[in-house]
């Protein structure tokens, strides 16, 4: 396949694909978020068009803590870090309401730029690409340098499906040029069991 045929299958299996799940990794560095946390790594299901949970570890004051969050049509809660007991928490004191993972993918796909396939190995493309750093709001929220050339790869199966993407660089103003983010999808429109606490 072409790179645009690739990217236009792919484009229609994200559109199509009412849930999935990812993970998020960090190497040289880590995602900020409002009141000084610090996602080093998450995890989380994600079902369109408002529900989403995730797991998180989270640096907060140099201490590592972990917290889950849910966010079930326009209702939010959060674990508290000592207990892990969820608490009904209101939008405002959300740490996570400035991002928005249900959004990434469709977002990067909106305006990439320069993308080529890099290799293809077992029925897997491997795309580079660069993208404006604005795009990336929905994974890291408002705490962005703006209007920035971010380099980004793409794993993409032949099915059309987003197995990984890295994005390389400086995103955020405390990352720096070795930090690397990577995304691991999985569970394209697989049933998710929801529960409020």
């Amino acid at each position: 396949m072409s790179v645009q045929e690739l990217l236009d299958l792919s484009n229609q299996k994200i559109s199509n694909s009412q849930s999935f799940s990812f993970i998020l990794n960090h190497k040289n560095g880590f995602t900020s978020l409002p009141g000084g946390y610090k996602i080093s790594k998450a995890e989380g299901d994600i079902e369109k068009p408002d529900k989403l949970q995730i797991k998180a570890e989270i640096i907060s004051n140099n201490f590592l803590i972990k917290l889950s969050y849910l966010s079930l049509e326009n209702n939010y809660w959060i674990t508290n870090p000592i207990n892990f007991e969820w608490i009904k928490t209101p939008e405002e004191d959300n740490p996570f309401k400035n991002i928005n993972p249900i959004n990434i993918i469709s977002d990067i796909f909106t305006e990439i730029e320069d993308e080529s396939i890099s290799s293809v190995n077992k029925g897997l493309y491997e795309i580079s690409a660069k993208i404006n750093s604005n795009n990336l709001k929905s994974l890291v929220g408002d705490i962005i340098i703006p209007n920035e050339k971010i380099n980004l790869s793409l794993i993409i199966k032949d099915d059309g499906s987003v197995k990984k993407i890295y994005i390389y660089g400086k995103v955020q103003p405390e990352d720096n040029y070795e930090t690397i983010r990577e995304i691991n999808f999985e569970k394209w429109n697989e049933k998710i069991s929801w529960q409020q606490p």
